[in-house]
């Protein structure tokens, strides 16, 4: 049986996504956590969970928005799992109900940057038939 997905919304909902999304994210402030993502809510942002046993086990944080160069797209921002949930598909779980809003919100594409050093993270895109199709190129201000 496949563990239900949710969309967090309620201050208590998002942080019961903290320690999952920290290990991800190890530079957020876990006061700042509920209201950050609550701001990032009114931009667009939507934050999926699973739980088990009532611990959130795995999260998917994402947006949907069109640029010029790929039209209208699902941008995954996060996409995490406890260490010890990994390996029993929640985040290909993820994945596939990211895809299932993509085609619900007409979007053309999924598209995600991933640090260059998290290989067992391209491992999975991979997998589920991702392609790497630029480098992502930032400066700080």
């Amino acid at each position: 049986m496949k563990s239900e997905i949710k969309i967090a919304i309620t201050a208590l909902e998002i942080a019961s996504c903290w320690e999952a999304i920290s290990i991800l994210r190890p530079m957020l402030q876990q006061d700042q956590f509920i209201s950050q993502i609550m701001a990032m809510q009114k931009e667009g942002y939507h934050l999926l969970y699973i739980q088990e046993n009532e611990i959130t086990v795995a999260i998917a944080g994402y947006r949907i928005y069109s640029m010029l160069y790929a039209g209208k797209m699902l941008y995954l921002d996060d996409l995490s799992t406890l260490e010890n949930q990994r390996g029993k598909g929640l985040a290909s779980h993820l994945l596939a109900k990211l895809e299932e809003i993509a085609v619900q919100e007409n979007c053309v594409s999924i598209h995600l940057d991933s640090g260059p050093t998290r290989t067992v993270a391209h491992k999975l895109y991979f997998k589920e038939d991702y392609t790497i199709s630029a480098f992502h190129f930032y400066k700080k201000m």
